[in-house]
């Protein structure tokens, strides 16, 4: 079965994901520029594969049976199911319906460094329906969600849609459920004009770098940021009174520290995975071997006459009871390495 591989595709400078951080920190693109690339990780990966089985699903190129025979993860699959469902039921009778809509053609004459590729799209009257497949844990908003606005003015563009059109932008995740937020064509075009001089600002040198707590959330460069770095210097000076109440600002400062600290963190890990005596006193300490049971209902079944295992229930207690087990009931794990600080440091 050939599988659609979402991971190959080439992306804009400036991406759709990527706007609610360009916009607000024009400076960041450049500064995320300097970063070496890094391979996307376990939970970005997962999304990636959901939206390429969902991708499949839509189209008709296979079936949810014909995936699930490839031993495809039936909770992801399960998921890509869920999204197919909702894009084919959301219109009756769409007058055009489509899948993966690379929105390239509609933001290049703004600027030549705008792109992306919208989830779906569906065309009704005069409504325009543009649907973004989000499959983490926590709720995403489509309300003023500048990825969402520049999918529906890529499509809008692309489709050459009418200034007096609507446009819902859809949200949907499997585990949390569905947003939606409307917009009119006349709001949109004006979004526009704010994208395009976004766009122009942030190519141009020496950009502006404004952190925030929601730009800086996912900004790959945060580690090496100067302005933010200056912005939690100053903040960490601030004498913090805890008889006063507490102010939108030092919530802002706190989350930024917060974010900085932990991009610094992990730099700092993968630096020493990569060449472990880089960071003088530092090391990253193995993680601590576990074991688990391969699958609890053959080991209880096994040591159903045995009341002291029930007692004990784990692997380790069981061995260290000496209780008979046969050991390839048992797996066992080795957890995430942490960032320790030698002994004679301390």
């Amino acid at each position: 079965m050939t599988i659609v591989n979402h991971q190959e595709r080439k992306h804009a400078r400036l991406s759709a994901s990527r706007a609610d951080r360009f916009m607000a920190c024009p400076g960041s693109a450049a500064l995320e520029d300097t970063m070496p690339y890094e391979k996307s990780g376990e939970a970005a990966a997962i999304g990636t594969h959901i939206h390429e089985l969902g991708e499949m699903l839509l189209n008709g190129t296979h079936s949810y049976d014909e995936i699930k025979a490839s031993g495809v993860e039936a909770e992801h699959l399960d998921m890509a199911q869920d999204y197919t469902n909702f894009v084919n039921n959301l219109v009756e009778n769409p007058r055009k319906r489509l899948i993966e809509v690379n929105v390239d053609e509609g933001l290049k004459s703004l600027h030549q460094s705008l792109g992306g590729t919208a989830d779906a799209v569906l065309t009704e009257a005069n409504t325009l329906h543009v649907i973004d497949l989000k499959t983490g844990r926590i709720p995403v908003s489509a309300k003023d969600n500048k990825q969402l606005l520049v999918y529906a003015l890529g499509v809008a563009r692309k489709l050459k849609a009418p200034a007096d059109i609507t446009v819902k932008m859809h949200i949907f995740q499997p585990r949390t459920g569905h947003s939606v937020a409307e917009i009119s064509g006349n709001d949109l075009i004006s979004f526009g004009h704010e994208l395009k001089a976004a766009a122009e600002l942030a190519n141009t040198p020496g950009a502006p770098i404004v952190p925030g707590s929601s730009q800086c959330q996912w900004c790959r460069a945060k580690s090496i940021c100067p302005a933010l770095r200056e912005k939690v210097t100053n903040a960490a000076r601030q004498i913090f009174d805890v008889s006063n109440d507490i102010t939108p600002d030092m919530i802002e400062d706190a989350k930024l520290a917060g974010s900085w600290s932990d991009a610094v963190i992990e730099a700092a890990k993968k630096q020493l995975t990569d060449k472990p005596e880089s960071i003088n006193g530092w090391y990253m300490k193995t993680g601590k071997r576990s074991k688990f049971w391969r699958n609890e209902a053959l080991v209880w079944e096994a040591l159903k006459d045995n009341s002291k295992a029930f007692e004990l229930k784990s692997p380790a207690a069981i061995l260290k009871a000496k209780i008979d087990i046969s050991m390839d009931m048992i797996g066992e794990v080795i957890g995430a390495s942490v960032l320790t600080k030698s002994k004679s440091e301390e």
